[in-house]
């Protein structure tokens, strides 16, 4: 995972973190740039990674829910978070 900000590389880590792992490590390394001015990039095997840690945790749950329901907008729930961990956790280019 790389770290840039305005495409400058703040930091290169070895593995997907969270944005509030993210917080953690750029305020231990005295790096006072606010999250929403970063871009993350990730490795092939990083974003497949976080993906399916978030798909485990966060999109499963709501495709089990609509499986057992079977109405429209628990489908939608379910699509919906899986297109935002695909926009968190993109391929690279």
């Amino acid at each position: 995972m790389q770290i840039k900000h305005n495409d400058i590389l703040i930091a290169s880590i070895g593995e997907a973190l969270s944005s509030a792992q993210v917080a953690q490590f750029l305020k231990s390394n005295e790096i006072n740039v606010p999250l929403e001015d970063l871009t993350f990039e990730y490795s092939q095997g990083e974003a497949l990674e976080a993906r399916r840690t978030a798909y485990l945790v966060e999109s499963d749950p709501l495709f089990m829910e609509w499986q057992y329901d079977q109405t429209d907008a628990s489908k939608q729930a379910w699509q919906d978070k899986v297109a935002e961990i695909k926009a968190r956790y993109p391929f690279p280019a």
